[in-house]
């Protein structure tokens, strides 16, 4: 099975349209033929993971064993992994991934998309792709043009469908 993992919020509200697109996003992973892997708590990571049920797909929910005491289940994962630190959950996000996708979210989002970043322009996993879902990333001027030369910004999830 080919895998896309997706990164993004924790924290954010059902009545908020990043929830709806990260619905339409598990769904859309799903018909493209992926299987799809992410943190597997609320938030965003709920959010996909409700698209990928509805659409009938597979998706694999990547935990911390010190956050699950800490943090709500999330129903609608396939299957449940969980990992003993920070390094090990990031790992499995990434292992076996073709493409990562990232909503928008907090500094754990943002440390999942440089750890890829940095694979992607090391040369250690030249083959992934990496999508910048939505405005807000492009606004930070503080990105150089090696991060921008591995990374893909799309604005809307129609545009990260016509590329993938």
């Amino acid at each position: 099975m080919r895998f896309a993992t997706t990164f993004g919020a924790s924290k954010i509200d059902h009545d908020d349209p990043a929830f709806e697109e990260g619905i339409a996003l598990g769904k859309l992973l799903v018909r493209k033929g992926y299987g799809v892997k992410c943190g597997g708590y609320g938030g965003l990571m709920e959010a996909v993971s409700i698209g990928v049920k509805e659409a009938g797909g597979y998706c694999v929910g990547i935990t911390l064993e010190h956050f699950d005491a800490l943090r709500e289940q999330n129903p609608y994962l396939s299957k449940k992994v969980v990992a003993k630190s920070l390094f090990e959950r990031l790992e499995l996000l990434i292992e076996g991934s073709e493409i990562f996708v990232a909503q928008k979210g907090s500094i754990g989002t943002l440390n999942e998309i440089f750890m890829v970043a940095s694979l992607k322009y090391s040369g250690l996993m030249p083959d992934i792709r990496i999508f910048l879902l939505g405005g807000e990333y492009q606004e930070f001027n503080c990105f150089d043009a090696s991060f921008k030369s591995v990374v893909e910004f799309c604005e809307s999830l129609e545009e990260l469908e016509r590329l993938l």
